[in-house]
């Protein structure tokens, strides 16, 4: 079992040099870290990546060598979704801290099994669910509780996620790809925090209308869920649009709250409060500033739990980046590939 520490200075690996892994340096060379090893097969990725920080990492083609050599504290797992559970598990057993890219894994008795083992080891493992540290995302959480109980969302992701990975393993069901699993699952999170009851229905439709080319995975989705307590979702999908379009609606018994976001426009969020005598029409709004709601990124989170010597054992209080809170979504993710039809 790992001593609890306090690491004044983490040495942090990355493990994966593509996009997502520039994402997280970035973040990282802001925070008291200092990123010692990088890791990649590509070796043109693996040298952009090291070329880029501010001193010179020790090189790694795969994570078993990266780990064998005792060189750091933490990892950071920007790697495909397929490849999430053994690296996972590899670092835990080795001892290593470990904030892992979303959506974590792809089944839930595997996502409870490597939280179990993480705090048996007294490690920590988080899940790099950024939305939950954006202002929409927490002022909807407040709004949530101001309005409701929330009765009905509408979701609306679009994007043109095809046409930007169509050449990665983001197409390709064995590497785990597909845009719900990629980039909806980020939505859906937000939407458990909305409403916090069980799933109890699930109506979905998800389509691959690139099959015929070899990419196997989903591109749209259509989802309603139904919810203990009578709540009811309706979520849309779409990973080939010609827009970028984020769009989030709440309607509880005591009012509604949304987000819209469009590309290039202005974006709009608010609360309206219904009036507490039942007049219809009237009530008061509140427009939400992001910036004011942010909070810490995944990587900042991640770095200062190290630093304060937290304890990551069995009874420790959830952070808001521990895998275990990932739970509920990693199982209805795979509750809605089960179920769904496809077409």
């Amino acid at each position: 079992m790992a001593d609890p520490l306090p690491l004044t200075r983490p040495r942090i690996g990355i493990v994966g040099c593509g996009t997502v892994g520039g994402v997280h340096r970035d973040r990282l060379l802001t925070e008291p870290v200092d990123v010692v090893a990088v890791c990649d097969p590509d070796a043109d990725a693996l040298s952009r990546m090291a070329a880029s920080l501010p001193r010179r990492p020790r090189l790694f083609r795969s994570e078993q060598d990266l780990l064998a050599a005792g060189v750091v504290d933490a990892v950071i797992l920007c790697t495909p979704h397929a490849a999430h559970a053994a690296q996972i598990r590899a670092a835990l057993e080795a001892g290593v801290h470990v904030l892992c890219e979303k959506p974590f894994v792809t089944e839930a008795d595997t996502a409870a099994d490597l939280v179990a083992l993480a705090r048996d080891n007294d490690l920590a493992l988080f899940v790099a669910y950024t939305r939950r540290s954006r202002g929409h995302a927490r002022f909807l959480i407040d709004a949530a509780g101001r309005i409701g109980p929330v009765r009905n969302v509408v979701v609306t992701r679009s994007q043109p996620w095809f046409q930007r990975h169509r050449r990665t393993w983001r197409m390709h069901e064995t590497e785990g790809g597909g845009f719900l699993l990629d980039a909806g699952v980020s939505m859906l999170d937000l939407l458990l925090h909305f409403v916090p009851q069980p799933v109890e229905s699930i109506d979905a439709v998800l389509s691959r209308p690139y099959g015929d080319t070899g990419m196997d995975v989903d591109v749209r989705s259509s989802i309603r869920l139904g919810f203990a307590g009578g709540a009811r979702a309706d979520i849309v999908m779409i990973g080939d649009a010609t827009e970028q379009v984020e769009h989030i609606q709440l309607y509880g018994d005591g009012g509604s709250a949304g987000w819209l976001l469009r590309q290039g426009q202005p974006h709009d969020l608010y609360a309206r409060l219904a009036d507490p005598d039942g007049n219809p029409g009237e009530g008061t709004t509140d427009r939400g500033d992001p910036a004011v709601f942010r909070t810490l990124s995944p990587d900042a989170a991640f770095v200062a739990a190290l630093r304060t010597r937290k304890s990551f054992g069995p009874d420790t209080g959830r952070d808001l980046y521990d895998a275990a809170s990932t739970l509920p979504v990693v199982s209805l993710v795979e509750r809605i590939y089960r179920e769904a039809e496809w077409v």
